[in-house]
């Protein structure tokens, strides 16, 4: 259920998932904000990507849910998830132990977005589980996208948070390699949850974890193949999204956009030769 605006029409898109749950979606590259209450107190799932949307973001937690937010956890340290963190300054920040190594790392960031770094308070290693209210949220490490990526499973929603482990319906391997994001997929897979959340757009599918391992493979098979063509780097770019995904899905401009963005990758890392 979506809930109304503002008086003060606001553009970060919340909706209501349950009674003490909810999802926040805001402009700045649809990054989102998982809203767990108990009580007074609320915990964040990430933080959203624009410091207008992180601004609303706390708006609506104070003024409307009238919440102090307690706990933000970070599925990983890049900064189009941060931008919330300093606006919550008694909070505390849960993130990996690697998050400074996937923050380091970070390609195409903003001066602004920089300015989104908090450094976290509580750092986790494999595992934590934390009961908040009438959830369990059970983080477990899932190296794929990033080396400080976590995921989130919360039974009493059947939810599962992915962090950037799936971009809708395919995966990101600049900051990684494909044969790990095949294993995060194949971890989440085995959680066995009925509905996804990225990072990024709003609830999915499980079987988005099935199309990401789909696309790693026939992008294989089709890198293979145009590195048997007499210009190999122009057969590579030429490979269309559409080719890579399941029949009767058809790419999103998002979607084709980080596509694109592994092509250029698997020129200059030279994979799958």
């Amino acid at each position: 259920m979506l809930l109304s605006r503002t008086a003060q029409e606001r553009t970060v898109k919340i909706e209501r998932l349950d009674h003490d749950l909810y999802l926040a979606r805001g402009e700045a590259l649809d990054s989102n904000a998982t809203i767990y209450v108990s009580n007074g107190e609320a915990l964040l799932v990430d933080a959203l990507g624009g410091r207008p949307d992180a601004q609303q973001l706390k708006a609506f937690v104070e003024g409307e849910l009238g919440k102090r937010v307690r706990f933000i956890l970070a599925t990983h340290y890049f900064s189009d998830h941060l931008a919330g963190l300093n606006l919550f300054p008694e909070a505390q920040v849960l993130a990996h132990r690697n998050y400074r190594h996937t923050f380091d790392s970070e390609q195409y960031r903003s001066d602004e977005e920089r300015s989104f770094f908090r450094r976290p308070d509580i750092l986790l290693g494999d595992s934590l589980l934390l009961h908040w209210g009438r959830f369990t949220l059970d983080v477990f490490y899932n190296p794929g996208h990033t080396m400080s990526t976590l995921g989130v499973e919360v039974p009493e929603a059947d939810l599962l948070h992915v962090g950037d482990t799936l971009v809708g319906n395919l995966v990101y391997f600049l900051y990684s390699t494909p044969e790990l994001l095949a294993q995060a997929l194949l971890n989440l897979k085995r959680r066995g949850r009925g509905r996804l959340l990225a990072s990024h757009q709003g609830l999915a599918s499980p079987v988005a974890l099935d199309h990401g391992l789909h696309y790693l493979q026939r992008l294989e098979e089709r890198v293979r193949q145009a590195r048997q063509q007499s210009d190999p780097k122009q057969a590579i770019l030429g490979i269309a999204a559409a080719e890579c995904f399941p029949a009767g899905v058809t790419p999103t401009d998002f979607e084709s956009f980080f596509h694109r963005r592994n092509l250029n990758s698997v020129i200059d890392r030279r994979l799958y030769e």
